[in-house]
């Protein structure tokens, strides 16, 4: 019986494990291929020049005063008599450059305005237009001349180049006969001007080169800066100063520059203490001022990184 009874439970135990196993089914996983996440790029829109030729623009006036001027097609004016003291006649030039200017990697543009408050004078300024989320933002200016003729306007790695024939010192009002190139560069809230050129009566041009250091580079201790000049300054003195990066003057003092006569080409070469200095960027400035009356005749400057 107690045999009988073990034979019982074994087939049990078999047939229990018999289908147990029969109802496994095999699987087998199927291969999937991972999906990296991607971060999510934000396309701000371009300006349009309707945009520009119907935004805000602020302009300095007399004792530095600020306005507020709203354009419409372009334009803004304000009454009909040249000769009453709250007319205005505004106007954007032909002018508009598009290109990032403050390496946010929105396009931005600039622009020319045309001021005339009565009277002969018509004073052009460049006005930097940041692309605030596709809409335009008035940001900086700088004033150019009265009455230039802007051969060209364009932007170039992140700063504004202008071309222009302006007034010197002994042209008269209405026709300006000096060619001179600027180039701008957004810093902080100002638009700094970062390399200028101008010719001589002859035809011959006035340009500093700043060859070392290099834009960008990182410096620390002694700095050597030194460069040349197609055409020696007066007394063969140049102009350095020192900005830190919100364009506050840091350092002022000459830079000698050493040409075999008046006016021929030169070198320079001048060491700088970088102790004096607190770390970050600073803009070294090389610059030939008219001994007449102050105006920059050639300009050089590159930004480094005080360590």
């Amino acid at each position: 019986m107690h045999k009988l009874r073990l034979s019982l439970l074994s087939s049990l135990l078999a047939w229990s494990l018999a289908c147990s196993l029969a109802s496994i089914v095999p699987l087998t996983p199927t291969p999937t291929a991972y999906v990296f996440p991607t971060n999510t790029v934000v396309v701000v829109p371009a300006l349009t020049v309707e945009q520009l030729q119907n935004a805000e623009y602020t302009l300095i006036g007399f004792a530095d005063a600020s306005t507020l001027y709203k354009f419409t097609d372009g334009t803004f004016t304000r009454g009909a008599d040249p000769s009453a003291v709250d007319y205005a006649d505004l106007r954007l030039l032909d002018f508009f450059p598009m290109g990032d200017l403050n390496e946010d990697g929105a396009r931005d543009a600039a622009v020319l305005i045309a001021e005339n408050y009565g009277g002969t004078g018509v004073f052009v300024s460049i006005h930097v237009v940041l692309n605030d989320n596709g809409q335009p933002r008035d940001s900086a200016s700088y004033m150019i001349d009265d009455r230039p003729q802007i051969n060209a306007l364009e932007i170039r790695n992140g700063e504004i180049f202008l071309d222009a024939i302006v007034h010197d010192l002994d042209d008269p009002m209405c026709c300006p006969a000096s060619p001179v190139t600027r180039a701008f560069r957004l810093i902080g809230n100002s638009l700094a001007l970062v390399n200028a050129s101008s010719q001589t009566p002859g035809g011959l041009s006035r340009v500093i080169t700043i060859e070392s250091p290099l834009d960008g580079q990182e410096v620390s201790g002694a700095l050597v800066i030194r460069g040349n000049v197609t055409i020696s300054p007066f007394e063969n003195n140049l102009a350095l100063r020192v900005y830190n990066e919100n364009g506050n003057e840091l350092f002022v003092g000459p830079v000698n520059v050493d040409a075999a006569d008046l006016g021929a080409p030169g070198t320079f070469n001048v060491t700088l203490d970088l102790g004096a200095f607190p770390p970050g960027r600073i803009r070294i400035e090389l610059s030939d001022l008219s001994a007449a009356d102050g105006s920059v005749l050639a300009l050089d400057s590159v930004m480094v990184i005080v360590r």
